[in-house]
């Protein structure tokens, strides 16, 4: 029997899109946004970044802190891994604009999509006091494989998130209430003990791979255009919006949830990150073009940078062009 965690029809009529894409616009009027710019829409333009957290540097040290815990798990291996998780989930958010544009560049906003989901439903994932046979982790009759896994990705509501950020660090720390020890990463003990911590460490594994191969869909320069900037801008703005809706939403047993940390990493890294980045001088090249394209832009750019908030430029996206 199939014991994967499943929710009353009206939480999961609540549930909202988590990272929307430039496919998948938000509910709004989307007369209300700028029209495309006439000319120069693909004109060859560059995006970069100085984050001061290298991305590829944090990718090798989480991979090399998953191996060791599978190897060896115990409390410190446990703890690295967490600490590794944290690091690359803060590089993640300081390079997002630049991954958006990329993702938008070549119509590739599912690997970013998958790579963060949010919010969700933790017990889709692993069990939790109050459900203790949920998750796919407990799932005997469901296959554990790359694919599968992918395709439990939003099976039926986008709060059912197996891939990404998220349910990584709920299998290596858990959630409040249900802290993750080390013996739950160890294929060992009495059946049927065993074969669920096996499916444990099978899923981390496959988690880990997917993340890895979906941080290289976007790890590629196929050249930026005005088009692919302003869709990261959009990208960023409804990710932030969907952080207000749901930077409260870190109680695991009650419904729709996001980690802590990650709201606290999320909050600390943007709009600052991206804001320093449009403003630096090695894009002066990306900001005229979005003025040209798009008037209003570098005003709306030089006050959210006086007032340290992304407000202005969401405004500037949701207005009426010229």
């Amino acid at each position: 029997m199939i014991r994967r965690f499943r929710l009353a029809a009206v939480l999961i009529a609540t549930t909202a899109v988590a990272l929307p894409g430039c496919d998948r616009p938000p509910e709004e009027d989307t007369a209300a946004r700028p029209p495309a710019p006439t000319q120069n829409a693909d004109q060859p333009l560059e995006l970069t970044t100085d984050s001061g957290a290298p991305l590829e540097s944090r990718r090798g040290e989480w991979r090399d802190a998953l191996r060791a815990l599978l190897a060896a798990p115990d409390a410190d291996t446990l703890a690295t891994a967490d600490r590794r998780w944290r690091d690359l989930y803060d590089a993640f958010n300081r390079h997002y604009l630049s991954l958006a544009a990329q993702a938008c560049a070549g119509d590739r906003q599912a690997p970013l999509q998958r790579l963060d989901a949010w919010p969700l439903y933790p017990a889709y994932v692993d069990a939790l006091p109050a459900w203790p046979d949920s998750g796919i982790v407990n799932d005997p009759a469901l296959e554990l494989s790359a694919a599968s896994l992918r395709r439990q990705q939003g099976a039926t509501a986008d709060g059912e998130v197996a891939l990404g950020f998220q349910p990584i660090r709920l299998l290596i720390a858990g959630a409040k209430g249900a802290p993750r020890q080390a013996k739950d990463l160890r294929a060992e003990g009495d059946e049927p003990a065993a074969a669920l911590r096996e499916r444990r460490r099978t899923y981390l594994k496959l988690a880990a791979d997917q993340l890895q191969a979906d941080l290289n869909a976007l790890d590629r320069d196929d050249g930026l255009s005005l088009t692919s900037l302003r869709c990261a801008l959009e990208t960023l703005d409804d990710r932030l919006a969907a952080l207000q809706t749901h930077r409260q939403a870190t109680a695991p047993e009650e419904g729709l949830y996001i980690p802590s940390v990650s709201v606290e990493i999320l909050e600390e890294t943007q709009p600052k990150a991206a804001l320093t980045q449009l403003s630096a001088d090695a894009n002066r090249d990306a900001r005229a073009a979005l003025e040209s394209g798009y008037p209003g832009f570098q005003t709306a750019l030089d006050q959210a940078v006086e007032e340290d908030s992304w407000a202005p430029l969401g405004e500037w996206l949701h207005a009426h062009g010229d």
